[in-house]
């Protein structure tokens, strides 16, 4: 009898326990997608630096990404529930594409807007797709596990690509456009070869007469799901800083885009390697204390950031507000699944996807529009005082609408 069977289940086999093979080819696809996104993270500073457009100019466009998002997360919901999650993803990924080169190759201002706008239309009707995909393949026991390995698959690509786009940005902007549509390429393969649909039909001789009851509209009425989906909302706004008024604040201070880059790789490297540890230490707390720890460290790692003037100091901010993300996550992912009746799944997650795509718009218009009237210290001091008060809400509020059992690894 070996040691392994003597203590129980191996670590990989614990991993691998009620995950399905699909997943795992999902998962590859996510982190090689990942691995090069080269142009969110850093399109603020290819607006205002490789195009040389004024700062306010550069916000109001970047939220443009945002506005697609928010259409693209509405549609991508409707359609996943209704024309299927591997149709849904298949789309969204093969324009995406499409829209990236386009973008790359925008000159005038509207033509810049406009593949901004449908750029974020296309890359966010995949997510609630993904989202619903996965919660109907694994077993719900095992969602926790699914969403937060993932989770970590993201963040290790985006750790590659923070670097590698930190230091191409540098030298050659386009080269950013290309690798990007081949990388999202690359996912819509495996999409078509390795995934199946995964979308519940009604079972054989059952027919679903009358429809189940609900429309697009229902998780933003639902009176459990509607105030944690504000809470998500307000703590996407701090975190949607670091794409816009943190390498302004940075370039102020005298760092560069390579710096920016290498700061923000440290939010992806933290996530590597203590995303697993983090999820081993939230099992047991309830979702409403987790997601209030997660709030009050995201604000205090903006809020933190009035402070910072090098590398190494913006680095520990980064640290502090990145253990806020790696916390609320996976919680995030775990809690929609649950929320989320069977038959709404893909608007659930649409729903939950709008209110980061609504902080991707209003983040860079209230960053650029703060800015200049009130300074970057007065801005990160808010951050500070945001996260406190979602803290708050999720400590009274939260703690009794979501779901009372403790979290599991």
């Amino acid at each position: 009898m070996t040691p392994a069977t003597l203590s129980g289940p191996s670590r990989s086999a614990q991993l691998s326990e009620g995950i399905p093979r699909p997943f795992w080819a999902l998962l590859l696809g996510t982190f090689i997608t990942k691995a090069g996104s080269f142009v969110m993270p850093l399109l603020f500073v290819y607006l205002s630096q490789a195009r040389n457009l004024p700062l306010p100019l550069a916000g109001a466009i970047t939220s443009l990404y945002g506005l697609g998002s928010l259409f693209g997360s509405f549609l991508g919901g409707i359609m996943a529930d209704r024309f299927g999650r591997r149709f849904t993803m298949l789309a969204s990924l093969l324009v995406g594409a499409a829209f990236l080169l386009v973008l790359g190759l925008s000159v005038e201002l509207w033509q810049l807007a406009l593949a901004t706008f449908l750029m974020g239309l296309t890359a966010d009707a995949y997510r609630p797709a993904s989202q619903a995909l996965v919660a109907d393949i694994v077993p719900p026991k095992h969602q926790m596990k699914a969403f937060g390995l993932q989770y970590w698959a993201i963040n290790l690509g985006f750790t590659f690509a923070s670097v590698i786009g930190g230091y191409m940005a540098k030298r050659n902007f386009g080269a950013l456009f290309i690798g990007d549509a081949i990388t999202t390429l690359v996912l819509a393969f495996i999409v078509w070869k390795a995934i199946p649909e995964s979308r519940p039909e009604p079972a054989p001789g059952h027919p679903q007469h009358p429809p189940p009851a609900g429309n697009a509209l229902t998780p933003f009425t639902d009176a459990k799901y509607a105030p944690f989906l504000f809470l998500n909302f307000l703590v996407a706004l701090l975190f949607f800083q670091h794409l816009s008024s943190l390498p302004e604040d940075m370039r102020l201070k005298g760092l560069t885009t390579e710096e920016f880059g290498l700061s923000i790789a440290a939010n992806g490297l933290l996530i590597v390697l203590f995303q697993p540890l983090a999820t081993r230490l939230a099992s047991g707390h309830s979702k409403a204390r987790v997601l209030a720890l997660a709030a009050a460290l995201t604000g205090l790692g903006f809020g933190l950031t009035t402070f910072a003037t090098s590398l190494p100091t913006y680095a520990l901010t980064v640290a502090i507000w990145t253990w806020g993300e790696i916390l609320f996550a996976p919680v995030n992912a775990s809690i929609v699944a649950t929320l989320s009746p069977t038959h709404l799944r893909g608007r659930y997650q649409g729903a939950f996807t709008i209110t980061w795509s609504l902080a991707a718009m209003a983040a860079p218009l209230i960053g650029s529009s703060l800015i200049p009237v009130v300074g970057h210290r007065a801005l990160w001091l808010g951050c500070g005082a945001v996260g406190l008060a979602v803290a708050l809400a999720h400590l009274t509020l939260s703690s009794r609408a979501l779901p009372k059992e403790p979290l599991t690894e």
